[in-house]
């Protein structure tokens, strides 16, 4: 049980740093005048600096060697991904509020996440959903409708 303790805290950390990512991201956008172009930047910043990291930490040659292997619908896809999530919470953070947003993004993740598992979609292992997952889903949808409206 500890070993998989051990990566609760740099997801907890990184739930943190999207909630800021939004804000910060809001900022961007009101300083340079488009949504759009703030997530842009946002993206070749991130770009830039996993591109450092990877360089870094080594193995990047292998790597790309072995993405020349992989369907260009998963290049395609993450990057696609990526973009429309930074490009919306740029733009939603301001209207709705940063809590909101991410109860939002949140109840959607998991939303996708159970039916993604339930399913076995995309090469996972089928993981039914139970009725108290079901449960817990429903519950968090509720719970990003309680936050946006009350």
């Amino acid at each position: 049980m500890i070993d998989k303790l051990i990566f609760v805290i740099p997801a907890f950390l990184v739930g943190i740093g999207v909630a800021l990512q939004g804000v910060v991201n809001a900022g961007l956008a009101r300083g340079l005048g488009s949504s759009f172009f703030a997530a842009t930047v946002s993206f070749w910043v991130g770009a830039i600096a996993l591109s450092a990291i990877s360089l870094a930490i080594g193995g990047f040659g292998a790597a790309v060697s072995a993405a020349r292997d992989l369907p260009v619908g998963w290049w395609i896809a993450g990057g696609l991904l990526g973009a429309a999530y930074i490009a919306t919470i740029t733009f939603t953070v301001p209207k709705i509020g940063v809590g909101a947003a991410m109860a939002f993004v949140i109840a959607g993740q998991l939303l996708a996440a159970a039916a993604l598992d339930h399913f076995g979609l995309l090469g996972l292992q089928v993981q039914p959903i139970s009725a108290m997952r079901a449960l817990g889903i429903a519950m968090l949808l509720g719970g990003a409708l309680l936050v946006r409206f009350f």
